[in-house]
């Protein structure tokens, strides 16, 4: 079972700082990867092959990159943390070989980089395991004047994989929700997730009037990985505008993937919100 998201990129210099924004960052040094996330059902014993798509959107620029892996987990605000392959418990980067190793693209062009899965016949840990395939490129810094500055930055762009053996479970749960005070519209979310495989949820956060009319929508989209933690802030829409009066912020959250429920969608409850509008 594949499902393609969204593009992950990440950019350093000597530290390696991680983004969640993806598509914007990626345009700004014209190399894509997709799908940028995977998730895989497999058993002890399976060989599986997944195609994955790196593709320069320069119309001018020849682009090379060199081809690795990478162990990644989520910290409790939801930032990506990339390990050495093999570090993590749950590293899948040794069943795992690709290829080519390095690409030249030419522009406007694109090269499918083959990912071999060899699962172990013994596996001690059920549910998730991870693996990333990155794709790393140098490139010149430019200065205000779009010249190159003689400042290199190494680029990173990863396809982050999910390989889940069954039987496992997701088992979200939203301990807390809260409306700041400080903040107009901000909604923190505590969520733990006691299974052994990760948790996708997906939702809508809805803001209503006294009288129960829909007044504002705002998507709620979040992962937490298998025995994990995450703060999740949700910055409602249209909440600065409103009259005077009392209003009710429903909250409709499912997680879209339980393999103990045949990976049909499961709801998660959560609490509904009080807001008074002064």
């Amino acid at each position: 079972m594949f499902r393609s998201r969204t593009l992950l990129a990440l950019a350093c210099s000597s530290a390696l700082i991680a983004a969640i924004s993806y598509s914007p960052l990626a345009k700004a040094f014209g190399v894509g990867v997709q799908p940028s996330t995977v998730e895989m059902t497999i058993k002890p014993g399976d060989r599986q092959r997944q195609i994955v798509t790196v593709g320069n959107v320069h119309k001018t620029k020849t682009i090379s990159l060199t081809m690795g892996l990478a162990d990644w987990s989520l910290d409790e605000n939801g930032k990506l943390i990339l390990d050495a392959p093999g570090d993590t418990t749950r590293s899948a980067a040794e069943w795992v070989r690709f290829s080519p190793a390095a690409v030249t693209l030419k522009p406007e062009t694109s090269q499918d980089i083959t990912v071999e899965i060899d699962a172990p016949y013994k596996i001690k840990e059920k549910g998730d395991h991870r693996f990333a395939l990155l794709a790393t490129t140098m490139l010149p810094e430019l200065d205000d004047r779009g010249e190159v500055s003689g400042v290199w930055n190494r680029y990173q762009l990863a396809s982050l994989f999910y390989l889940t053996l069954t039987p496992s479970k997701s088992l979200p749960e939203v301990t807390s929700v809260a409306l700041s005070s400080t903040e107009p519209g901000l909604v923190t979310m505590q969520i733990k997730n006691d299974g052994d495989a990760h948790a996708r949820l997906q939702g809508t956060a809805v803001l209503k009037d006294n009288e129960g009319e829909v007044l504002a929508e705002t998507p709620l989209n979040a992962v937490i990985l298998d025995g994990g933690k995450r703060t999740y802030n949700i910055t409602l829409k249209d909440m600065a505008e409103l009259d005077t009066g009392d209003y009710t912020i429903d909250f409709d959250l499912n997680n879209t993937f339980a393999p103990q429920n045949k990976f049909r969608a499961t709801n998660v409850p959560v609490d509904s919100l009080n807001y008074v509008a002064k």
